[in-house]
């Protein structure tokens, strides 16, 4: 085989791994309750061949934390590039909840294993949102009154808000149209309220 068919192979085999792990935990199992074998019989390789792209089950769930932080990262991004000012906040809130759609059993097993058993994979989890909040931090217009540390803080807090609101949206029926919507505009009067406090915080302290 040549060594770019090889390349190809083995990143297809890669995300195979990945995709196989998540549809097996679908919306009710833990990557604990997944065994190497199961994975890699879904996934149609033998269970040698798993080593060759991951050392453990526990370094592919590694990989699926990694794989959702560059994605919303990127769509927090594509928000800014986008979007003007006052439509940045519907746009980001809106791509994220397209994206959480879009990838249920991803963002599914975010979710449980941000209190999940595995220190690693919630250190992780941890380490992703940090890196989201920074990322995101850029696009908020705070006045200048407003130092770098408040504005991070903010940001962390509402990445928290959006995470935790991304449960609840996985736990409504797909059909439920009318509550997602809803749960989509309490998430952004939560975000502004975030934005609000801070400034208001903010002059309270130069009182």
């Amino acid at each position: 085989m040549k060594p770019g068919k090889r390349d190809s192979q083995k990143q297809k085999t890669h995300t195979n791994l990945l995709e196989s792990a998540l549809a097996l935990m679908g919306e009710e199992k833990g990557l604990g309750d997944l065994s190497l074998r199961e994975v890699t019989a879904k996934a149609g390789i033998v269970p040698a061949a798993f080593y060759r792209h991951f050392k453990s089950m526990e370094e592919l769930g590694l990989h699926l934390v990694e794989e959702c932080s560059d994605r919303i990262q990127m769509i927090v991004g594509d928000a800014r590039t986008k979007g003007a000012y006052r439509s940045a906040l519907q746009l980001t809130i809106g791509f994220f909840f397209d994206y959480v759609t879009n990838n249920r059993s991803l963002f599914r097993f975010i979710a449980r294993e941000r209190t999940g058993g595995n220190r690693k994979i919630r250190e992780k989890i941890r380490e992703a949102m940090t890196k989201i909040a920074v990322e995101l931090a850029k696009d908020m217009r705070m006045p200048k009154a407003i130092s770098k540390v408040d504005t991070l803080f903010a940001s962390e807090l509402i990445v928290s808000i959006c995470f935790q609101m991304a449960s609840d949206y996985l736990d409504l029926e797909p059909e439920a149209h009318l509550e997602m919507r809803k749960l989509k505009v309490q998430t952004i009067k939560q975000v502004r309220l975030v934005f609000i406090g801070t400034i208001r915080g903010r002059k309270h302290k130069h009182r």
